[in-house]
């Protein structure tokens, strides 16, 4: 048991909220966005448009906006890194949210 909890601990404890940054793919492939940093801020780029807006890190999550162009509309979102190379974006619309897992471009 103490293993375990060690396990976690090194797992959890690994992430900066810098493991974000780099490039992106949708569970399609077919999307690539790019997370930068401003001061505290981060953004994810694709096509020209911020798509990911005022992402904030706090305590192992993201909190910010996602624009879904299709829609033409901002709506809140959180992300978890579940691994250096895979991140979950859940997207609330109202009482309705969908979660997306985008992976590390290589």
């Amino acid at each position: 048991m103490k293993t375990l909890a060690l396990l976690v601990l090194l797992i959890t404890t690994s992430f900066t909220p810098d493991t974000i940054l780099g490039k992106w793919t949708n569970p399609d492939k077919n999307k690539e966005l790019t997370l930068v940093k401003n001061g505290n801020i981060y953004t994810g780029t694709a096509e020209g448009k911020d798509i990911l807006q005022n992402l904030v890190y706090n305590n192992g999550t993201y909190t910010g906006k996602v624009y879904l162009p299709k829609r033409n509309k901002t709506f809140p979102c959180t992300i978890l890194l579940k691994g250096n190379d895979t991140m979950e974006i859940k997207v609330q619309a109202g009482f309705v949210s969908q979660t997306k897992v985008w992976t590390r471009v290589k």
